[in-house]
């Protein structure tokens, strides 16, 4: 019997029309992969994955002769998708590879559901559910998501040899679905450490997805103490690093129920650490990123538990809300959890803060006989250096006099 988040996606109005289009001629399509493992276990999905035995242009005239908009975003692998405001449905031709590199495979496609079960990455993901809620389970997939087991579907080593990502997709997977009491399978972990190097010949976009998935998940510290075991944090930071900021940034985030942020998880593992850019190939930051990160490798703003409001305030206005709470995250992940009071406090007044206006206008000076041009700038820094050193208590008509003060020396 299906349960209530089934339902939502298998009564789904696009759903439904689009399963009856496909069955049209029999049992020709089922819903496949993550869909159905969340289901079973009561957990929301909006991507919802669909295998049929049509080939990929009849999905299209199947579903383009009843008004569905069909975009075919992998049809030379046999996929094309819908797009609606609640789900995202990606449609597949029953398939086995040919041929693989560890990166792309070239396939054939088929009408046997078994084997296209068999090319699938893991037991979890090879459960097949009909439009009537039917399951059809030819790995055994649905025993091992109730034990917390993840497992690759026959030979791990060939599984990862097929696509190389499978390496940090089998710990991504034992991050929300393994089981504490169910230990990781000496074969799966001997083939991943076997081929971890291969990691290198990946995209840096798909090692990033996938390491982030990783980093804000419910066991993240037993997947990445495992990852760090058999080096292959080493060889996706191109260095040796030690994780116990990010063991404690991760307490933190439990204890006062933050929300996780996977970039400042990964700036605890290589906080104060000798790491710069050039060890960070593997990922693929965006400029904001890379500019924030900058701010750490060169320790260019720093807080600790002694940091006092005037400090604060001053920081605050040269960088801003969004960058201070985040700095003040990764430097609380480094200090004692007894300071954790003070760094609470430190955070919610950085949260609170609202940046002081800056009484002086450029034409205020102007006023004053000066014109426009680097001169002006030059006043104008120098009176809001004044204001700044006051801890932004000066008043507009004292600043005006300061100006005049200034205006008689200078001019």
């Amino acid at each position: 019997m299906i349960n209530s988040i089934q339902n939502d996606f298998i009564n789904d109005p696009m759903s439904k029309r689009i399963m009856r289009l496909l069955n049209e001629g029999g049992d020709c399509a089922r819903f496949v992969g993550g869909c159905v493992r969340d289901s079973l276990i009561n957990l929301k999905t909006n991507d919802i994955d669909i295998a049929t035995t049509h080939k990929p242009q009849n999905i299209i005239d199947i579903l383009s002769s009843d008004s569905i908009k069909v975009i075919p975003t992998g049809i030379d692998h046999g996929t094309v998708s819908v797009f609606t405001d609640t789900y995202n449905f990606e449609i597949t031709t029953l398939r086995s590879d040919i041929e693989t590199d560890g990166r792309h495979a070239k396939v054939i496609f088929t009408d046997d559901w078994k084997k296209d079960s068999t090319r699938r990455d893991f037991t979890i993901n090879s459960i097949y559910l009909t439009p009537e809620g039917d399951i059809f389970d030819p790995q055994n997939g649905f025993s091992d998501l109730r034990k917390g087991n993840v497992k690759f579907i026959g030979n791990p080593k060939e599984r990862i040899q097929e696509d190389y990502l499978r390496i940090l997709r089998y710990f991504r997977f034992n991050a929300y679905y393994g089981n504490d009491k169910v230990p990781f399978s000496s074969k799966a972990i001997k083939a991943c450490e076997e081929s971890k190097f291969e990691l290198k010949k990946l995209s840096p976009e798909r090692i990033q997805s996938e390491f982030f998935k990783i980093l804000i998940s419910p066991r993240v510290k037993t997947v990445i103490e495992e990852l760090s075991s058999i080096n292959i944090l080493s060889i996706i930071f191109g260095s040796k690093v030690k994780c116990s900021f990010l063991s404690r940034m991760i307490d933190i985030d439990n204890k006062n129920l933050y929300e996780a942020d996977p970039f400042l998880r990964l700036i605890s593992i290589i906080y104060l650490q000798e790491i710069n850019y050039d060890n960070l190939k593997m990922f693929s930051f965006s400029n904001k990123q890379k500019k924030l990160m900058s701010l750490f490798f060169d320790q260019e703003i720093s807080f600790s538990n002694n940091t006092n409001i005037n400090q604060l305030n001053e920081t605050l206005y040269f960088y801003g809300k969004e960058i201070c709470v985040k700095v003040i995250r990764v430097c609380w992940s480094t200090d004692l959890v007894e300071n954790d009071i003070v760094w609470a406090e430190l955070l919610l007044k950085t949260q609170k803060w609202e940046k002081p206006i800056f009484p002086i206008k450029a034409i205020d000076i102007m006023n004053q006989g000066v014109e426009k041009g680097p001169f002006l700038g030059e006043i104008l820094k120098e009176l809001e250096d004044c204001w700044i050193s006051s801890h932004f208590t000066e008043s507009k008509s004292f600043l005006l006099k300061r100006l005049k003060d200034i205006l008689a020396l200078k001019v």
